[in-house]
């Protein structure tokens, strides 16, 4: 499954709020405010939550886990209290009998949260980011890159390492049941028992109140609804995804503020495997894509193609996303959407790659719809 990472720091002993959320099995990002970057880049991470995916905290250099989200009720995630998703700033006052999760007066930042529990526990003891990026140090893209961000999501290979390196450091404790964190299960019930469909975390909230006219004003909250509706099948030109990501790490280890990051990644699995055997890469644009949009989703293909097909292009798809294109991008379409490679041995097999198609995207009634205008004489054999 895949995995996420949070992100625990401004409290003179962060340790005790981890123990607090392993006991609780509850986590909420606290937002700040609500600056369009933070506030749909951390509504996005969410809206791709799934259960079965494992969890894990940060701080001080050191990570603990291992967590597993579970569903309490349809979900494994909500919103702390109806409308959260809103963009617009909320009053204590008017939310305070209708929070899911109460935590006093700062309830209003605490806007989103996930249910899990140990899996098989959290361990007491955190391991240190080197001893972690020196085992399958091959395997760790976004760990490496975790930075300035309140939590990440790990692909299914990423989160699997992480999972290993604490059951295999973690056995004595595991046998002896010592050193873990204590679970209780009162704060799951108290969710349990409350209408939950008022608490489900859908993109209509936030879209409402970042739209100009049939267009997204931001570009984090389109990324944020195009997440959501990967997930839940509604790009019918794009079929479904088992695994969606957002901002994933593309391109060799630098500085974190000049790494190159795909909008949007996505996976699709053999049937009942965990075995990748689709890759999507999405560029958005929240108006007018053009050519240098094209150059940069297929430098995009070219990096995924490399680094998680193995040279395959025949495993990758690409797409664009945005409100228009130029009249004349058909013609630059023609011109460079096409990657010629080689498989096999004995015989060698000579292939073309062309798989990137255009969507237009347009807002109406809470909702995006996506219409295919992909130049007809270039769609892929």
């Amino acid at each position: 499954m895949a995995g996420y990472v949070f992100a625990i720091g401004g409290d003179e002993d962060p340790v005790s709020m981890i123990r607090e959320c392993a006991e609780k099995g509850i986590y909420s990002t606290y937002l700040k405010g609500i600056a369009p970057l933070s506030f749909e880049g951390t509504l996005a991470d969410y809206m791709s939550m799934k259960p079965g995916d494992n969890i894990y905290f940060f701080c001080k250099r050191r990570y603990y886990g291992i967590g597993e989200l579970i569903s309490i009720g349809p979900d494994c995630k909500y919103c702390n209290y109806p409308r959260s998703s809103a963009r617009v700033n909320v009053r204590y006052e008017d939310i305070s009998n209708d929070l899911l999760v109460n935590f006093g007066s700062q309830s209003p930042h605490y806007r989103w949260l996930c249910t899990f529990k140990g899996a098989p526990y959290f361990f007491e003891e955190g391991i240190d980011t080197d001893e972690i990026l020196t085992y399958k140090p091959n395997t760790f893209k976004m760990l490496r890159a975790f930075w300035k961000v309140s939590f990440i999501k790990l692909s299914d290979e990423e989160n699997a390492s992480l999972k290993e390196i604490f059951l295999l450091r973690r056995q004595r404790e595991t046998a002896a049941q010592t050193g873990i964190f204590p679970e209780r299960n009162d704060i799951h019930n108290a969710i349990a028992a409350k209408v939950l469909d008022r608490y489900l975390i859908k993109p209509a909230d936030m879209l409402q109140t970042c739209i100009f006219g049939s267009r997204v004003k931001h570009e984090m909250a389109l990324e944020a609804a195009v997440v959501y509706d990967l997930c839940h099948n509604r790009v019918h030109a794009l079929g479904a995804w088992d695994y969606v990501s957002h901002q994933v790490i593309a391109s060799p280890f630098k500085p974190i503020d000049y790494m190159d990051k795909i909008d949007v990644l996505a996976m699709r699995y053999l049937p009942n495997t965990k075995i990748p055997c689709k890759y999507l890469v999405a560029e958005l644009k929240k108006d007018a894509a053009d050519n240098a949009t094209i150059d940069q989703v297929l430098k995009y293909v070219d990096w995924v193609c490399s680094e998680y097909a193995y040279g395959d292009y025949e495993a990758v798809e690409a797409c664009i996303i945005a409100a228009e294109y130029p009249e004349n991008i058909a013609a630059y379409y023609s011109e460079v959407v096409q990657r010629y490679y080689t498989l096999g041995s004995h015989p060698v097999r000579n292939k073309q790659w062309n798989s990137l198609k255009l969507l237009r995207y347009s807002y109406a009634a809470g909702e995006l719809s996506y219409v295919d205008v992909t130049p007809q004489n270039e769609m892929p054999d």
